[in-house]
Parts: structure tokens; C-alpha cells; sequence
């Protein structure tokens, strides 16, 4: 990744749109003081998120809006836009070239975008976090970072190590970890509240509940009690029945007795009797039935015009009970309505509820398998490692074998030659010899190149004009092809006089064979050490992914808890609603059939008065017409009791003697029936007193009645004992089972609640300490890592000395300040603030390079930090930072010449029109640039281990994971 152009357009003195395109490599920023050239470096800070106008050498964040000349007036919005390539994947977006753009107007309101996209000040920070750039990063160098750097207190210092152990996002998680383990403990003191309150009225309900349950079997012993007493009275009063009847039965016979003797002496004069009674009797009823007939007749229409107005009553009440009858059934109809939308809701959330939880047994198993495979994968990691190990020493071994080899050939090479007394002048003798030697190769046509750097190996151990032949033979292998044949000739000519040797050298068991075969050796062992690394870096990018994984799980399987919890309390509050509308429905349903039963009755009423009114019209004209009939049978009926009455006189006075002697009898039966209705009156009164007291029919336990043993005092006296009993436990609430009922199950489900947030309390604090262990470590790591670098880096820009990084708290890692100390070719170790003001820039320079080297920041722009070296120095800053040039992007703002040498691309800002800044390119030839001879070629220190800083707080387990997303 690296800067290829910035624009702008209002921001500060840049009134015109303006673009710069950066090259790679090292770019000088050139121009008079006062021109703009800091503002191009204030672009690039305000474009990366800066807030704080200050930084911007501004008093409010409008004042970076150019405010105008006295030719020009103010714009209204100031807007710069950085284009990043980003072809190796640095940043997390899927594209070769990301556009950052930033826009401020007057009012105050500012945007921002991410290739044209509209985005939040938070997805920009987080694009850049742990890559070195930003507005808090290393990426832009300015002096007073540097003198910030050097003189600010040590706990300031440590954005720069954060930065580069990458740790900026595990602050943030950290930190979003702890707001979110803070509103869980809220919602714990909420709900710890609510179960507070619950708990006292489950535990006076449960009180209650129990005094009631108490209350409840004292009331059923007095009811069985009861029960068996009144048994035994209606026992009792059944037997005294039982006697009296059999009294009847005799006074009834003693009755018929005189009755009969009655009759018989009525017998005489029944017949008389008969016809004067039926006479009278049929007169009485006529006359009766005359004057009833006019008086019926009066009432029947009476009554009918009672009934009509009965009727329209009716018939008015039947459309009012209509009306309430239709608005009830649309009340019920919305309340079924109602239910039926809570109860689908109700579904839905039973169904996102199970969802959840198979989601979390999901992502559990997730992160177990995830975990197992990454330590699996370290140790086949450690045990690849021993592998390397050991192949490395095989091939140390081989290396050795190889040497001793080499110089047996170079001395036995040198032995045979003298003994064949070769020398120089046997010019044309060593070329026919070493064309036989090619002729050899042929065989060996399949390692070319090995053959020619055994030659080679031969040149070096022979005299010059042997060298200048081999030579003449390596340069014309390619042509031994064309001349085999003419090669194979001459060789059959020279093979008597040859140097036999050489042909042993070649032979399978040659010395020089024996080189070819260990050289084949090496080539497999470190082909499969490379194999096996490459391994271990699958291994490692594996687990990286894995650990990702595994972060993104735990952070939905929280996010997945908190919902199970929320959507409970929802259920929760439906089921409530829907018990409450249910208990709605039954009472409108229940009025509603009420209503219905009225209306019912109001019609039926209605139809009988219609009825009614028929029937009584009817009625009146019988009874006229019969009125008439009766007075004409009256008139005959009159004359003949009168003739019959004198028959009948003479035959009463037998008849009333008889009579007397009846009633004696008649009077016995009539007490006995009097005592016979008392004790059904005491039966019935016992009866209607059991309902009335217990809402049950006595004879409902009939067939108990004659199985009680115990007698009726024994029952008095245990009864009083249990109303006592009853007394003394006071006032009781009847309905307290079933509210305990109802609010344990409210209990039960508070403490479920408070156990799922203390879970969720609990993960959150694990995943918290987590992520300060694995920033721990990183951090640590890093710190040494630039702690070494840094020491190595101040020898080799000061020529010499010592520096040194100490930790103000090694035991608080992640809130420790970072001191620097250093100490200069001559001096003692002191304090940077000690040091002269070119000392402390080399010094801080020192620093920033030592960070590049653990993890450097694809581009940076240096405003100045120059400016207070001398000549060598900055030849030594100019020489280092092409050194890094190589990896990282820089943008050089200085007035030092030697700083511009160094520099591939020169920018220059001018003001041509007051107030108003231009930029001119001019790029340089990079390799008359690179190769400037002013610059001095600085002799490299050797590297020195430094100690890692001791007695510092590390975490149990090292996060590996943490380690390979580093790389």
C-alpha cells in the first residue's frame, strides 16, 4: 500500500482544486516559509480523522475553510481526498484503490467517504487500525511529534509501540467489552431489584399460602364435623316419623269405622240427598258462575290492555337487548382478534427463541472445534520445527563432508599434475586433453551445470595457462554438440598419451562423483526444510483464520445471549397480556350469553302475550254467550230445589248425630298429622340449613348417615375444637395458593434471568482478560523487538554509544510509560532530556526507524525533523531513510539540500497569488539520485543483543493467533 494522490480544494490556502500525485520511493516537499507547504502534511492528518483543530495549527475546525483574499472571496466547505493503492490487501476492502475523502462546511457540519461511499468517523479509524497510519499513528512526523516524542511524559509515549504491536483494535474491543460488562451489571442491579421485591411478596405469599392451606383442612374437618351431626338429627326425626305414621295408620281405621255407619244411614236418604245437593250445588255454581262470567269478562279486557302495553314493552326491550347484544359480539370479536395477533407474536418469539438457542449451541461447538484444531496445529508446528532442526544438522554435516571433499580434490589434483610433469608450455597437449575431458561430459549431458562448476573448482587449483584453456572449454560447451564426432576422434588419438587421472576423477567412484552425490544431498535436505517451513506457515495463517473465527463467535454468542434474555422478558410480558385479554373475552362472553338468554326470553314473552291477546278475545265471546244460556237454566233449576228441599229436612237430623261421633275420630288424625308435619318441618329446616351453610344436599351422604359409630356429644365437642381453632388463625387470604402460585413462577423466572446475566457478566470479563493477555504479549513482544532495533539503530546513526527503552511499570504492562535513555559516542547514559537538540532528533529518529523495522507504516511524511541536524547527520538521516525507502513510501518536507539529494520526486509549493498555495512537480533521475556520491557510504555496527525487560506481568496462555494475524 502506498500514497498515490492527494487532493484538495478549499482546504486552508489551497483555494483551487488541487492534485498531487506521489511517486514511490522518497519525495521532497520544497518551498519558502509561509507558502503552504505544512498544509499539504495538515491535509493528510485532517483527512485521517484529526479533531482536534490545535493539531491543525487552527483555533476552531472552520478556520481550515479558505477564508478568503482581497482578490478572492471565502469558500464555504473545505474537501481533501486521499487515493491509497492498495494492491497488497493491507487494508480490509476488497479493491486495488481506496479513495478516503473528508468534507467540512461553514455550518460546521462534516462528512466523510470511503470510495464515494458516505461513512462514519469510526469506519475510518478503523480502516487504518494497526497499520501505522492515522491521525495518532507514526505515519505523520512532524517536530513537535518529535519534540513530543522526546520530551512528553513516558505514559504519552506509548502510542507509538501500540501502534506498531498492533494492538489499537484490542483497546477498542477492550473497551467496547467493558461498556457492554458495565450495562450488564446494570441490568443485574435492575433485575436483582425487581427479584428483591418479588422475593418478599413469594415469601409472605408463601406464608399465607401455607396459613391458608391450614385454614382449609380445619374448614373440611368442620364440615365432616357438621356433617355427621346433622346425619344423626336427620336420623332421628325419620325414626320419630316412622312412629307417628303407624299412629295414623290406626286413628284412620277408626275413622273409616264411623264413616261407614254414617253412610249407612245416609243410604235412606242419599238419593234425595244426592239430587237437593247437586241442585243447590249446580244452582250456587250457576249463580257463581253468572256474576264470575261478568266479572271475567271485565278482567279478560283488563288484562288485554295490560298485555298490549306488556307487548310493546317487550318489543321495545327486544331492539334495546339487540343493540347491546350486536356492540358485545364486536367487542368479543376484536378481543379474539386481539389474542390471536398475541398469540402468533407469542409463536414467533417461542420460534426466535429456540433459533437462538441452537445457535448458541451452534457457535459453542464452533469455538471448542476451533480451539482443538489451533492446538493441534501448534504442535504439528513444534513438531515441524524439530524436523528443520534436525534436517539442519544433517546438513551442516553434509556442508562438512562437502569442504573436506573440495580440498582433496584441489591437493590431489595438484599431486597428479606434478607427477605427470604438466607444465605451461604443453599448450596444445592440455586443450586436446580437456577436449577428451568434454568428450567425458557427454556421458554426463544431464548435469551441464554441475560438470561446469567442477571445471571451475579445477581452474582455481591450476596454473594460468591451464586456467586460460578451462576457461576456452566452459565458454564452448554450448558448441561440443556439432563437434562430437571431430572431439571423439581426437580422442582416440590423445587416450595413449592422456592424463589418466582425470578419467578416474569422473569414474562412479571418482572423488569428483562423490562431490556430485553430497551436492544432490544438500539440494534434497534444504528442499525439504523448505518444504516443511512452508508447512508451518499454512499451519500458522491457518490458525490465524481460526482465531478470528473464534473472536467473531464469542463476540455473536454474547450478542446471542443478551437476545435470549430480552426476547424472554417479552414472552413473558405477551403471556401476561394475553391471560389479561382471555379473562376480558370470558366476561364479555359471558355477558354476552346472558344478553342472549334475555333477548331469548323477551321474544318468548312476547309471542305468549300475542297469544295471549288472541285467546282472551276469544274467551269474551264465550262468555257472552254463555252468560245467556245459564240465566235461562237458573230460572228451572230454582223451581225444582225448592220441591226437593222438604224431602231432604226430616233425613238431616239423623245425620248430624252420626256426624259428632266422626269428628272425634277426624280430630285425633289431624294432631297426629300436625306432629307428622312438624317433624317433616324440622326435616326440611335441617336440609335447607345445610344447604344454606354448606351449598350441598344432606342427602347427598345418606349412606354415611347409618355408618356413624361416634356419638352426637363426641361430634359437639370435637366441632368446638375445630372452630377454636380456626379462630386462632385469624384472618386469612383466600386466594394466596394461587397468587403464590403465580408469582413463584414470576420468582423462578427472575432468578433464570439474573443466573443468564451473570453467565453474560462472567464471558465478558473472560473476553476482556483475554484481550489484555493477548495485548499484553504483543506488546511486550513488540517493545523488545524495538527495543533491540532501537539500541543497534542509535550505534549506527551515532557512530557508536548506547540507548536504551525502560518500562516505568513493568508489572502494569498496558498502562506502563516508556523512558528513553541513550547515551552518545563519549558520554554517560542519561536521560534524553540531557541531550543537545540535533542529539535528541537523531535520537527520536533512531526510535521511529526501530519502529519501521518491527512494522512500518506504508507511507510518512517527515515535516522538517531535519532542521535541527548538522551536515553529517543528515547525511547519516538521508543514507538510513533510503535504506527504507525500499519499504515504506516518504514525503520529505525540508529546507536541507542534502535531504532533496536523496530524493526521487521533488515537490515545490509556491504562492504566486497572496494567500493562495500551488504545487509544481519535478521528478528526479532516481539512479543519478540514489548513486550521489555526497552521501557517504556508513560502515554497518554489528548487531547487539540487548536484555528483554524482567519481572514484567505475562499472561498464562500466549495467544498465538494474535500472533500470526501480526504477520
Amino acid at each position: 500500500m502506498f500514497l498515490k494522490s492527494l487532493e484538495m480544494f478549499g482546504f486552508k490556502s489551497f483555494a483551487d482544486r488541487t492534485k498531487i500525485d506521489f511517486a514511490t520511493g522518497i519525495t521532497a516537499l520544497l518551498g519558502p516559509n509561509g507558502c503552504g507547504k505544512s498544509n499539504v502534511v495538515d491535509a493528510v492528518k485532517w483527512v485521517l480523522g484529526e479533531q482536534a483543530a490545535r493539531s491543525l495549527r487552527a483555533e476552531k475546525m472552520e478556520d481550515v475553510i479558505f477564508n478568503g483574499t482581497e482578490t478572492r472571496k471565502a469558500l464555504n466547505f473545505a474537501e481533501v481526498a486521499l487515493t491509497l493503492a492498495n494492491d497488497n490487501g493491507l487494508l480490509p476492502l476488497d479493491t486495488s484503490e481506496i479513495q478516503l475523502k473528508r468534507r467540512l462546511y461553514r455550518s460546521g457540519e462534516s462528512e466523510y467517504f470511503i470510495n464515494n461511499t458516505q461513512v462514519k468517523l469510526k469506519d475510518v479509524r478503523e480502516l487504518f487500525w494497526d497499520t501505522g497510519v492515522g491521525k495518532t499513528a507514526y505515519s505523520v512526523m512532524e517536530q513537535g511529534k518529535i519534540d513530543q516524542i522526546l520530551s512528553s511524559k513516558p505514559e504519552e509515549r506509548r502510542f507509538l509501540f501500540e501502534e506498531a504491536a498492533g494492538i489499537t483494535r484490542f483497546k477498542a474491543k477492550r473497551a467496547e467489552a467493558e461498556r457492554k460488562l458495565e450495562r450488564t451489571e446494570e441490568n443485574m442491579r435492575q433485575v436483582d431489584g425487581i427479584l428483591g421485591e418479588v422475593k418478599r411478596s413469594h415469601d409472605s405469599l408463601k406464608i399465607q399460602s401455607d396459613k391458608t392451606h391450614q385454614y382449609r383442612a380445619l374448614r373440611e374437618s368442620i364440615f365432616n364435623f357438621e356433617l355427621d351431626i346433622q346425619l344423626l338429627r336427620l336420623k332421628g326425626f325419620i325414626n320419630d316419623k316412622g312412629r307417628k305414621e303407624e299412629d295414623l295408620k290406626t286413628a284412620s281405621e277408626k275413622r273409616d269405622i264411623a264413616r261407614k255407619e254414617i253412610d249407612e244411614i245416609n243410604a235412606s236418604v242419599a238419593e234425595h240427598m244426592d239430587a237437593v245437593n247437586e241442585m243447590q250445588t249446580k244452582l250456587i255454581a250457576m249463580n257463581q258462575e253468572i256474576f264470575g262470567l261478568a266479572a271475567e269478562q271485565k278482567g279478560k279486557q283488563d288484562q288485554i290492555k295490560i298485555v298490549t302495553e306488556q307487548h310493546a314493552e317487550a318489543k321495545a326491550k327486544i331492539a334495546v337487548l339487540e343493540n347491546r347484544k350486536k356492540n358485545l359480539e364486536e367487542q368479543i370479536e376484536n378481543l379474539q382478534e386481539e389474542i390471536d395477533e398475541k398469540e402468533a407474536s407469542l409463536h414467533q418469539i417461542h420460534k426466535r427463541i429456540d433459533d437462538i438457542v441452537n445457535n448458541i449451541l451452534e457457535f459453542e461447538s464452533n469455538i471448542k472445534l476451533a480451539s482443538n484444531q489451533i492446538y493441534k496445529n501448534s504442535d504439528d508446528v513444534k513438531k515441524l520445527e524439530g524436523d528443520i532442526d534436525s534436517l539442519e544438522k544433517e546438513n551442516r554435516g553434509f556442508q562438512t563432508e562437502l569442504e573436506a571433499i573440495t580440498e582433496d580434490i584441489v591437493s590431489e589434483l595438484d599431486q597428479k599434475l606434478k607427477d605427470a610433469g604438466y607444465s605451461s608450455k604443453a599448450h596444445e597437449e592440455a586443450l586436446e586433453k580437456f577436449t577428451a575431458l568434454m568428450a567425458n561430459i557427454k556421458r554426463l549431458a544431464s548435469s551441464k551445470k554441475t560438470i561446469s562448476q567442477d571445471f571451475s573448482a579445477i581452474q582455481e587449483h591450476t596454473e594460468s595457462d591451464i586456467s586460460q584453456f578451462s576457461q576456452m572449454v566452459v565458454s564452448s560447451f554450448s558448441e561440443l554438440e556439432d563437434s562430437l564426432k571431430d572431439l571423439e576422434n581426437a580422442f582416440d588419438e590423445y587416450k595413449k598419451t592422456s592424463l589418466h587421472f582425470i578419467d578416474d576423477f569422473l569414474s562412479p567412484e571418482g572423488i569428483i562423483t562423490k562431490k556430485r552425490r553430497i551436492d544432490e544431498k544438500i539440494k534434497q535436505t534444504l528442499q525439504k526444510m523448505q518444504e516443511k517451513k512452508q508447512e508451518i506457515v499454512k499451519l500458522e495463517e491457518e490458525n490465524k483464520v481460526l482465531s478470528q473465527k473464534i473472536n467473531e463467535y464469542r463476540e455473536t454468542l454474547e450478542k446471542l445471549r443478551i437476545n435470549q434474555a430480552q426476547m424472554k422478558s417479552e414472552v413473558q410480558a405477551s403471556e401476561d397480556q394475553i391471560r389479561i385479554i382471555r379473562r376480558e373475552l370470558r366476561n364479555q362472553e359471558n355477558a354476552l350469553s346472558d344478553l342472549e338468554n334475555e333477548v331469548f326470553t323477551e321474544k318468548k314473552r312476547s309471542e305468549e302475550i300475542n297469544e295471549q291477546i288472541i285467546e282472551l278475545e276469544g274467551e269474551i265471546a264465550s262468555i257472552e254467550h254463555r252468560g245467556r244460556t245459564l240465566t235461562k237454566e237458573l230460572e228451572n233449576l230454582e223451581y225444582s230445589i225448592s220441591s226437593k228441599n222438604k224431602d231432604v229436612s226430616g233425613k238431616q237430623d239423623a245425620v248430624q248425630k252420626k256426624t259428632q261421633e266422626l269428628g272425634k275420630y277426624q280430630a285425633q288424625l289431624e294432631k297426629i298429622n300436625l306432629d307428622i308435619v312438624t317433624i317433616d318441618t324440622e326435616i326440611r329446616n335441617l336440609k335447607d340449613n345445610f344447604r344454606e351453610s354448606h351449598s350441598r344436599d344432606l342427602l347427598e351422604f345418606e349412606e354415611k348417615m347409618y355408618t356413624i359409630t361416634e356419638p352426637i356429644m363426641s361430634l359437639r365437642e370435637s366441632l368446638s375444637k375445630a372452630r377454636q381453632e380456626l379462630k386462632d388463625i385469624g384472618s386469612v387470604n383466600l386466594m394466596a395458593p394461587e397468587e403464590f402460585l403465580e408469582v413463584k413462577e414470576r420468582y423462578d423466572f427472575l432468578t433464570k434471568q439474573i443466573a443468564d446475566l451473570v453467565k453474560a457478566r462472567d464471558d465478558l470479563k473472560r473476553i476482556t482478560e483475554e484481550i489484555r493477555a493477548e495485548s499484553t504479549e504483543l506488546f511486550m513482544a513488540t517493545y523488545n523487538n524495538i527495543k533491540k532495533n532501537f539500541h543497534n539503530m542509535f550505534r549506527r546513526l551515532f557512530g557508536g554509544g548506547k540507548a536504551e527503552l525502560r518500562l516505568t511499570d513493568p508489572q502494569n504492562v498496558l498502562e506502563s510509560g516508556v523512558e528513553i535513555f541513550a547515551q552518545p559516542p563519549g558520554k554517560k547514559l542519561e536521560n534524553i532530556a540531557l541531550l543537545s537538540g540535533g542529539e535528541k532528533t537523531m535520537t527520536a529518529i533512531g526510535l521511529l526507524f526501530a519502529t519501521y523495522m518491527v512494522r512500518p507504516s506504508p507511507f510518512c511524511l517527515l515535516d522538517e525533523i531535519d532542521a535541527a541536524l548538522d551536515e553529517q547527520n543528515v547525511l547519516r538521516f538521508v543514507h538510513t531513510l533510503r535504506e527504507f525507502a525500499n519499504v515504506s513510501q516518504y514525503i520529505v518536507i525540508t529546507h536541507n539540500k542534502k535531504t532533496v539529494t536523496g530524493a526521487g520526486t521533488m515537490l515545490g509549493v509556491t504562492m504566486e497569488e497572496s494567500g493562495v498555495s500551488k504545487v509544481i512537480t519535478i521528478r528526479l533521475e532516481n539512479e543519478g539520485a540514489n548513486s550521489d556520491s555526497s552521501i557517504p557510504y556508513i560502515e554497518p555496527f554489528e548487531e547487539e543483543d540487548v536484555p528483554l525487560e524482567e519481572d514484567v506481568y505475562m499472561p498464562p496462555h500466549p495467544p498465538k493467533r494474535v500472533r500470526n494475524e501480526q504477520r
